[in-house]
């Protein structure tokens, strides 16, 4: 019979096994939420960039309304990027490959 990898008094050298076997059980719990919450993000973006295009008076499937939606995907963008020009930082640190 196999010990169990999750029981109380499994043997000690199996503990790293145990360890390993709920870390990735947890990493993969976290991925899926992650993936999830993305997934809702950028509908509730699909549909503010859908409407904010109808209310400037673009008709979905056109060229104008198609730009429209490059353009505040543009803007997205470039507010999440530092601004190069305006901020300078230093920086020390102590980097450990694996």
């Amino acid at each position: 019979m196999i010990p169990s990898l999750f029981h109380r008094h499994s043997p000690k050298h199996l503990l790293p096994a145990r360890l390993l076997a709920m870390s990735l059980i947890g990493a993969a719990l976290v991925a899926c939420t992650s993936a999830e919450d993305r997934a809702r993000e950028q509908a509730l973006i699909d549909r503010t960039d859908h409407q904010h295009c109808l209310d400037l008076g673009f008709e979905p499937g056109t060229e104008p309304y198609g730009n429209c939606r490059l353009k505040l995907k543009e803007i997205r963008a470039s507010e999440r990027e530092p601004e190069s020009n305006t901020r300078f930082g230093v920086g020390v640190g102590i980097g450990i490959g694996l």
